[in-house]
């Protein structure tokens, strides 16, 4: 699979939102640079610490928005970032423990569910701010 990158298809039209999708894009994109060169363990740790915890920063913000403008699918949409918390949390502990290893499949893990993540149920709760007047 070729590097995810940034597109328009990604906007959600909420500029602190997208400035941080774009950063997990960065950092998806990094970790599958650092795999693809067959970057040592030291190397890849730190990316995948900074996306664990950059994911958790950027469910954190868009949740709060999601609960200041009263979007009636807030638990279910907290429920899918809990869910992929817990897959890179898994992850991140494994891959310490030398129980996994970085693979193509989690790579493509990580950038179709951010894909799917993002052109799907964030853009629900995008069209009912931008229905609302909110944005």
């Amino acid at each position: 699979m070729a590097v995810l990158e940034w597109s328009p298809a990604l906007s959600v039209n909420i500029q602190e939102i997208d400035l941080q999708h774009r950063q997990l894009v960065e950092l998806v994109a990094a970790l599958r640079n650092a795999h693809s060169t067959g970057a040592a363990k030291d190397i890849m740790v730190p990316v995948i610490r900074r996306l664990n915890d950059y994911v958790r920063e950027h469910f954190t913000a868009e949740e709060r928005w999601m609960e200041r403008y009263g979007y009636p699918e807030l638990a279910e949409h907290r429920k899918l970032h809990d869910a992929f918390i817990n897959t890179i949390l898994h992850f991140e502990l494994d891959f310490l423990n030398d129980r996994s290893e970085v693979s193509g499949e989690l790579l493509d893990f990580l950038e179709q569910w951010l894909v799917l993540h993002v052109t799907g149920a964030d853009q629900r709760y995008a069209a009912f701010f931008a229905e609302d007047g909110l944005l």
